[in-house]
């Protein structure tokens, strides 16, 4: 793969292509990314269309809407800068992810939007694979002893849970006067282990640093 990628990055012609890309999937966000902004409807459409009544509900929450338009603002300013492209590709492809799944599950009254969107959204994994050098620190292969180990994360993942279903269990079992002996005895053994974890989490936290 870093063989490939070499290769690939060298090339004259895909470097011209790739400028070209960014500045494509970056003009793509700046219309629908103003429109929100402004908080004008994105489409004219009536609500008994699909389309139009998906868009209803999305421009009734002005807040998330006006949101995602700076978001798509600023994954293109980021796109636009050669410096900060990496970071702009990395939230490019949240935001072009959803996009692509609300034109799939609406189904066929996007009609052939899905391929507009599907082909950014294959433009937008290009380019996080252009940058493929600059991914390989954070990728599995390449982890870190910073994020602690699996058992660790499991661990706290479980106590998390049994903690969560033990606080909703005795306060719903307070709500219906019932027995909460159960949940009750949840959340004692969800913080037990959660200590435990963190326990074992900062020992092999210090040996490691010596």
């Amino acid at each position: 793969m870093h063989r490939f990628h070499a290769w690939m990055t060298a090339q004259p012609s895909l470097r011209i292509a790739t400028i070209g890309l960014r500045v494509l999937l970056a003009v793509a966000f700046v219309p629908s990314g103003l429109v929100k902004i402004q908080g004008q409807p994105f489409t004219t459409l009536p609500e008994t269309d699909p389309v139009g009544h998906f868009f209803a509900g999305f421009f009734s929450a002005d807040g998330y809407y006006r949101f995602i338009g700076v978001a798509q603002w600023v994954a293109a300013a980021l796109l636009l800068v050669p410096r900060t492209a990496t970071l702009g590709a990395a939230l490019y492809l949240p935001i072009i992810v959803n996009i692509f799944a609300i034109t799939l599950a609406i189904g066929p009254a996007f009609a052939f939007t899905r391929v507009i969107t599907g082909g950014m959204l294959l433009c937008n994994l290009y380019l996080l694979l252009w940058d493929w050098d600059r991914w390989c620190s954070i990728l599995p292969s390449h982890a870190s002893t910073r994020h602690g180990d699996v058992p660790t994360a499991i661990g706290f993942l479980l106590a998390g849970l049994l903690g969560l279903s033990g606080i909703t269990g005795v306060h719903m079992a307070r709500l219906r006067d019932e027995p909460f002996g159960v949940p009750l005895a949840m959340l004692v053994v969800g913080i037990g282990l959660g200590m435990t974890m963190l326990i074992r989490g900062y020992r092999r936290a210090a040996a490691a640093k010596q």
